[in-house]
């Protein structure tokens, strides 16, 4: 937390420094900057909240003996005890997040799903100078080809999170405004773990994409299929690490079971690794029989095909847009967007009869406005209704998993580019298929909207340390 925090500070103070982002969770990183990687696929070890590991350096790691690697994976299970990313006393699993380990979960399941995320695949759209179109296709064809049956685009996820965006806002009274989004694991992680009893209760209760699909998966495709939870394995590949800690929540497992609904999460860019090391054809549109699945499950395959669902209000999900555009849909009224700075953006309605404002949104990308953010919450300065949180400077588009250049001047033309590829996809594609998914769901479970929505609690945490800035 101390290091994610300090990012924009040092974004700001040393312009020539090369790379801001933690290290990645996999066993061939080029930076070792955040937690030592697994070297196999699980430990199981009883936290004891007196011992905080220290990161060895590199070479240490490099040149420990195969006899003391069960050390360096109690070191990351101290590690994440400690940070508050797991918060059981007892008995902990914790579990590796890697490519390794997602097509392992491939391999020994009934049936195997990935959701991706769009950030991701513009990103990888720029990298190799290809439309979003023919890099979905790509990847598609790609964990086709290694045994999954369905790829899905996390936007229809999302879809179901804007359905509900609207009328959360209507009941939260004006004394608990504004809501914050809870898309963003970092900011949700940052509120349980640092400003618990202020923030908590005004995080939006309703999942992420990534959690959503999880319960799609696990919940409504996994009947639909015959099969029990167990036999499907779900992955998912991101434009942020801290979704691997997101699908370790205690909260997201399938009800009433210790399954989770998303087993694996990889970055976009760990997904680029492997698919370069493939060196996929050009040639990759989807096979036949993925083709003649046909219209009926088209929201399942729509990505073989090339189709990206756009969403308008930016590459970090639309939230405080679609709150906007649903306000003014039901009470109308005048629009005006400013933009503070290049990570926070103000939005008003005005009521066209007597110009007062009837409603304020906001974005806020980056810890140093999140903080900001805070200071007026404590003070209740802060007026807004909504507003649309990312921990990541630049949002989802620039999220920590996406793929990094060597300079900041080429890392700032390349967000540019990204945030661009997303504004250009297309929009109101599938409007129909949320409301298809859930009249079914909803034959198959009663109670799946509970599926939708999960809670936050303040996490008590031995970190000891006051950040001064």
């Amino acid at each position: 937390m101390f290091t994610f925090c300090s990012l924009d500070i040092v974004d700001e103070k040393a312009a020539k420094a090369t790379e801001m982002f933690l290290g990645q969770l996999y066993n061939d990183q080029k930076w070792r900057d955040c937690i030592i990687p697994l070297e196999t696929r699980t430990v199981e070890k009883k936290i004891e909240e007196s011992k905080v590991a220290i990161r060895p350096k590199k070479t240490a790691v490099e040149n420990k003996p195969k006899e003391d690697k069960k050390s360096i994976k109690i070191s990351l299970a101290d590690c994440l005890a400690c940070n508050g990313c797991i918060t059981s006393a007892e008995t902990v699993l914790v579990e590796e997040q890697s490519f390794g380990r997602l097509l392992e979960g491939i391999r020994n399941s009934k049936m195997a799903v990935v959701t991706i995320s769009p950030q991701a695949i513009t990103s990888m759209a720029v990298k190799l100078k290809k439309s979003p179109q023919i890099i979905a296709k790509q990847i598609s064809a790609f964990f086709h080809r290694h045994g999954v049956k369905y790829v899905l685009d996390s936007s229809f996820a999302r879809r179901f999170a804007h359905s509900l965006a609207f009328d959360e806002l209507v009941s939260t009274p004006s004394t608990s405004r504004p809501l914050l989004s809870s898309a963003c694991p970092g900011f949700v992680c940052y509120a349980e773990k640092s400003h618990g009893e202020l923030l908590i209760p005004k995080i939006s209760k309703i999942r992420s994409p990534q959690a959503i699909s999880g319960a799609i998966v696990k919940g409504y495709l996994a009947k639909r299929e015959n099969l029990s939870p167990c036999d499907v394995f779900h992955a998912a590949v991101m434009p942020c690490f801290d979704k691997k800690l997101e699908a370790s929540r205690e909260q997201l497992k399938v009800r009433d079971t210790e399954i989770r609904e998303t087993d694996c999460v990889v970055s976009t860019a760990e997904l680029l690794d492997e698919i370069l090391k493939m060196e996929m054809e050009e040639d990759s549109g989807e096979s036949e029989d993925v083709e003649k699945r046909g219209d009926e499950e088209e929201w399942m395959n729509a990505l073989g095909r090339g189709i990206i669902i756009g969403e308008d209000g930016g590459a970090s999900g639309g939230y405080a847009d679609r709150i906007v555009h649903d306000f003014v849909e039901k009470n109308g009224g005048i629009v005006k967007t400013t933009k503070l700075n290049k990570n926070m953006y103000s939005t008003t309605v005005e009521s066209p009869e007597s110009g007062d404002v009837i409603l304020r949104v906001a974005k806020v990308y980056g810890f140093r406005n999140v903080q900001n953010l805070v200071r007026k919450m404590k003070t209740k300065k802060e007026k807004t209704d909504y507003v649309e949180v990312m921990a990541c400077p630049g949002g989802c588009a620039n999220g920590g998993g996406q793929i990094r250049y060597e300079t900041m001047a080429e890392r700032e033309e390349k967000l540019i580019d990204v945030e661009r590829e997303y504004d250009d996809l297309p929009r109101g594609i599938g409007m129909n298929w949320v409301e298809k998914v859930k009249t079914e769901w909803a034959g198959l479970d009663g109670n799946y909207r509970n599926s939708l929505f999960t809670d936050y609690k303040p996490v008590e945490t031995n970190v000891g340390q006051t950040l001064k800035w």
